[in-house]
């Protein structure tokens, strides 16, 4: 009975595992644990309501974090000057910028199978009638994944401290994804010192 529940929660957590993993990562070397307190969150895209839902919860995740639509108006964020200059007057220490690099389709082939049933239900038909081979064609499956670029910028030595490239496969939802992003450069910048904890 244990082994049976420990390997229902083993599956569990394989079902619940991140579908995100980081494809590339670089870090400053000489940038020690990090301390920002405050953090202006982008996720530039042309689609509003993406960049709102992600700078939303990135704004949600990430401790002292202000995002850029509620900081800039609308088109204001092209214009370097009034960014400089909004940034200095608000003190916004690091900026974490997210920007979806691109989403691919592919096909995954499932192979084909067969598997052995029975065609009767109590004990001597079910023996008696024997047993049938059924066979199940192979078939394939199109999938999604989306690769995001993220980056951490230092705003006083206005320098690049951390860049990765995450691939999210089968992306659920915009504020998901982010989540298991996020939780995916943590953990890297963890094992790298910039973060602690």
């Amino acid at each position: 009975m244990r082994n049976m529940l420990l390997c229902a929660a083993m599956a569990m957590l394989g079902a619940c595992a991140a579908s995100t993993s980081l494809e590339s990562s670089w870090a400053e070397p000489t940038s020690g644990p990090l301390a920002y307190k405050k953090v202006l969150v982008a996720f530039p895209s042309l689609d509003r309501a993406k960049r709102l839902s992600a700078e939303v919860r990135m704004k949600q995740r990430i401790p002292g974090a202000v995002s850029a639509n509620t900081v800039f108006l609308q088109g204001e964020e092209k214009d370097l000057a009034k960014v400089k200059a909004r940034m200095r007057e608000l003190g916004i220490d690091a900026v974490v910028l997210m920007r979806l690099i691109a989403v691919d389709k592919y096909h995954k082939y499932v192979p084909p199978s067969t598997y052995t049933v029975s065609t009767g239900y109590d004990l001597y038909g079910y023996w008696g009638a024997g047993w049938v081979e059924v066979y199940d064609p192979g078939y394939t499956v199109e999938k999604t994944s989306a690769t995001v670029e993220t980056n951490l910028f230092d705003v006083a030595g206005e320098k690049l401290i951390w860049t990765s490239r995450s691939k999210t496969l089968e992306p659920k939802d915009v504020p998901t994804s982010i989540d298991d992003i996020i939780d995916a450069n943590a953990a890297a910048m963890r094992k790298k010192g910039l973060l602690k904890g």
